[in-house]
């Protein structure tokens, strides 16, 4: 039975860690490409990077909505070409707006394929897995590939080279999709009605998707208030650089460990309701953080905390949407949660900027994380009301 269960989940999820280690090995190397040999400034460098993020989310909507489990395989491999393209052209252009152009297409095709290849892993879930069990799987893939990356990124370099490297790069987002289509069984729909494409779905969703777009916006939130802002705390309150390094670390290592146990750990539990909890331990570690910043024992578990929280959220918050849109409009719901995560990551440091401005970085970091728990709390509770109505 588990060499069964391992034949069927091995290839969907070394899928996933190819497209995620090839991708987070490339943003690791691309600044270094572009500083030594497209000779960009550090400004023209970030305006290059943005380009990918801003491509990707912009994409993310409309390719939600336009994915039905039919066209999933077609997006899936798309998506893998354009981000092959990218990969495989960056040793040969030149000029920073090239360079952004690679990168505004890596974008999009990063956006079609991570949207269509969560939606077909939840439209069929590889063993007969709950979506849950699915999600702390794909969870753990995710992490694995991000912690590779830069060791894999790195030692290619070192070995033969920036440009060879990017080659090398290009294949990993090929196999990946090779080996999820090769895998993958397309989930037949009741009526292509279902899933056509339509701006009015938007409005149809239930509001539990909406609240699991919110729970990626809180982990991705959060997490980069914590990058942003820890470190200025810390330095201003004594801790040293080293500190504050094994700090992140901590976390990271928290967020990536309960990661990998969640997907064996959902095929045996039920994670219904672990998610509200989860949001409130991550909370009130944050909030504390400011209390304690003169000691770093005190803040060890606070990060550890911070990190379970984040690592689980990420499982819970997206089988509970999934769970919720049912058998249908997979590729949108796999498209918001995705949007969820970037907004997080892009907005939350600009809004902690604006109220530490106005007061304090420690107010910022007690308040901020408050606000979004209140924000949570105000669609989570309808949500579950009326899923209870439904119910009966």
């Amino acid at each position: 039975m588990r060499r069964r269960l391992f034949t069927a989940l091995a290839p969907v999820y070394l899928s996933v860690f190819l497209f995620v280690a090839g991708n987070s090995a490339l943003t690791v190397l691309i600044p270094v490409h572009l500083a030594r040999n497209g000779h960009l400034s550090t400004a023209a460098i970030g305006l290059v990077v943005g380009a990918f993020g801003l491509s990707s989310l912009v994409a993310r909507l409309p390719v939600g909505l336009a994915y039905t489990a039919r066209r999933g395989n077609a997006f899936l491999v798309a998506g893998a070409v354009l981000n092959a393209a990218a990969y495989a052209l960056l040793p040969v252009v030149h000029g920073a707006p090239l360079f952004a152009l690679l990168m505004a297409l890596n974008g999009i095709g990063w956006s079609i394929a991570t949207t269509a290849q969560l939606a077909l892993l939840v439209a069929r879930p590889p063993g007969g897995v709950s979506t849950a069990a699915a999600m702390g799987w794909f969870s753990g893939a995710t992490g694995l590939g991000n912690m590779a990356a830069g060791v894999l990124g790195g030692f290619i370099a070192d070995q033969i080279g920036l440009g060879p490297t990017f080659y090398v790069l290009a294949v990993t987002p090929l196999v990946g999709a090779l080996l999820m289509v090769r895998t993958s069984q397309v989930l037949e729909q009741p009526a292509e009605e279902a899933e056509r494409p339509s701006w009015r779905l938007l409005g149809q969703m239930p509001l539990a998707l909406w609240a699991g777009v919110l729970v990626m916006f809180f982990i991705n939130g959060i997490n980069a208030l914590q990058n942003t802002f820890y470190p200025v705390l810390a330095v201003a309150a004594g801790l040293s650089l080293t500190q504050i390094g094994a700090a992140s670390s901590l976390r990271s290592w928290a967020s990536s460990s309960s990661r990998f146990g969640s997907g064996p750990l959902f095929q045996r539990f039920d994670p219904a309701g672990l998610t509200l909890p989860l949001i409130v331990l991550g909370t009130l570690a944050t909030v504390a953080i400011p209390s304690v910043i003169d000691s770093f024992l005190l803040q060890i578990p606070l990060f550890l905390f911070t990190g379970l929280s984040r690592g689980l959220l990420r499982v819970t918050g997206s089988a509970d949407a999934f769970d919720a849109v049912g058998d249908r409009g997979h590729g949108l719901t796999s498209a918001l949660l995705y949007g969820g995560l970037d907004l997080g990551k892009i907005v939350l440091p600009v809004v902690g900027g604006v109220v530490a401005h106005a007061w304090s970085i420690a107010t910022m970091l007690r308040v901020v994380p408050i606000g979004l728990l209140l924000l949570y709390l105000a669609l989570a509770l309808p949500a579950r009301r009326r899923a209870a109505i439904n119910a009966v």
